[in-house]
């Protein structure tokens, strides 16, 4: 058997739960009624609650585990502009006009939780370092130089493009084809992230308890009834913001998600300068190839956080960290002898579209399927879903009008996902990955 990549006493948890731990299970009363329950104790749920309890309604968040056990405290801390698919595909299929909504609705989502940070004074290690978008391959470059130079002209986007000959400046490694800096993004620790989120919805009067996995969600005549193991509540309006974790209590928003499987590991120690020396701006990355390696220096500076899709499905904690390994030290050959600390997972949800889905499904309100790109979003989204249920202008967004459609056959994973994995594959084979 090939060396395990990974030191004596690795841990397949979040390398973000050592200083944002997970809550444990605590004895809490399940109310008999509320105003609006919400499903999923993620970003999205949290700030959808905080903004309700602070209109006024009382609120309760359920979880099926420890609040922000999924995505939410599983990603690479990497926050963006929300979403990341090509412009020019948005022209081709629904016109120049919404493309540019929807790429001014990613800006949005961006500036708004920034600026949530802000206003709740959430130390969560947030720096707008800004974000190298690496160029795979030549003809990447120049779709991404495309894409800038118009998005420059015509929605002030603040971004510099890096030709090949001086990517040196920002990486460390000859892979790439040269690329862009995004410099409003930034990074953040996402474990302490929520962490914030969750003291401030409490604060402001929100219950949000764990470890109650919902069951149902029935609806006959007047409120919702909501069955969990531990009983059921009524609410007047329910918001499912559980996006990759959706379960068969919500099916009508199931078959709308494909949840993928997201991959990382935590670098042992390096040295803030050996770090620099790979990364010399302390820029969060992000590749253009099918496989999407992502990666950034911790808050601290001392290790590298490395993400890519390993796989379409669930894989072993130690099985990951040999695949990443071989992605990192084809980056960085000068990695060949580091091993990993961390080695953990989460799932994402995408759609068919790729973009994320706001709305209301018979009578349940939701907003999820964030697609790898929910730092930002889903926090965001969780306000507007708030607003639009409070009956607000505020509530509307440029993805309103754009179809969430179920993925093949209504069951989403059986059938889409090995249709998705076969075609990432080809495409693994043919970009050289």
């Amino acid at each position: 058997m090939r060396e395990l990549p990974l030191v004596d006493g690795w841990s397949s948890a979040p390398f973000w739960w050592e200083a944002a731990p997970r809550e444990e299970a605590i004895d809490a009363d399940l109310p008999s009624a509320v105003d609006v329950l919400i499903v999923g104790a993620g970003f999205t749920g949290l700030s959808a609650a905080l903004t309700l309890a602070r209109a006024g309604r009382s609120v309760l968040v359920l979880d099926a585990g420890p609040p922000g056990f999924g995505a939410s405290s599983r990603n690479g801390g990497m926050i963006g502009s929300g979403h990341r698919v090509p412009f020019d595909w948005l022209c081709r299929t629904a016109g120049e006009a919404k493309a540019l909504d929807v790429v001014r609705e990613g800006m949005l989502s961006l500036e708004w939780t920034t600026g949530l940070i802000a206003r709740e004074q959430i130390a969560c290690a947030f720096q707008r370092t800004g974000r190298f978008r690496a160029a795979w391959r030549p003809g990447h470059y120049e779709a991404i130089a495309r894409e800038v130079v118009f998005q420059q002209a015509r929605l002030g986007l603040d971004a510099d493009l890096v030709p090949r000959r001086e990517q040196g400046r920002e990486i460390a490694s000859e892979r790439y084809f040269g690329g862009c800096i995004y410099h409003r993004h930034g990074g953040l620790h996402p474990g302490l992230f929520h962490a914030g989120l969750l003291d401030r919805a409490r604060r402001a009067g929100a219950a949000v308890i764990g470890h109650t996995p919902v069951e149902r969600i029935e609806r006959a005549n007047g409120p919702f009834r909501v069955v969990t193991g531990r009983g059921a509540i009524r609410a007047r309006d329910v918001i499912v913001a559980s996006n990759g974790y959706t379960t068969r209590a919500s099916p009508a928003l199931r078959a709308r998600l494909l949840p993928i499987p997201s991959f990382l590991v935590a670098t042992e120690p390096l040295g803030q300068n050996r770090v620099r020396s790979l990364i010399p701006n302390g820029r969060m990355v992000v590749e253009s190839r099918s496989a999407h390696g992502y990666y950034r220096p911790s808050p601290d500076g001392e290790r590298i956080l490395f993400g890519a899709r390993a796989a379409l499905h669930p894989i072993g904690a130690a099985a990951a960290a040999r695949r990443l390994r071989r992605y990192l030290v084809g980056l960085f050959p000068e990695l060949a002898e580091v091993r990993f600390t961390h080695s953990w997972q989460g799932l994402i949800a995408f759609t068919r579209a790729s973009l994320p889905a706001i709305g209301v499904q018979d009578g349940i309100h939701y907003a999820m399927g964030y697609n790898g790109s929910g730092v930002a979003m889903a926090p965001y989204l969780g306000w507007r879903i708030a607003e639009r249920l409070l009956g607000t202008a505020e509530g509307r967004t440029a993805f309103d009008d754009l179809a969430v459609r179920p993925w093949p056959l209504s069951f989403g994973i059986p059938v889409a996902r090995p249709v998705v994995s076969a075609w990432h594959r080809l495409r693994d084979v043919f970009e050289g990955s």
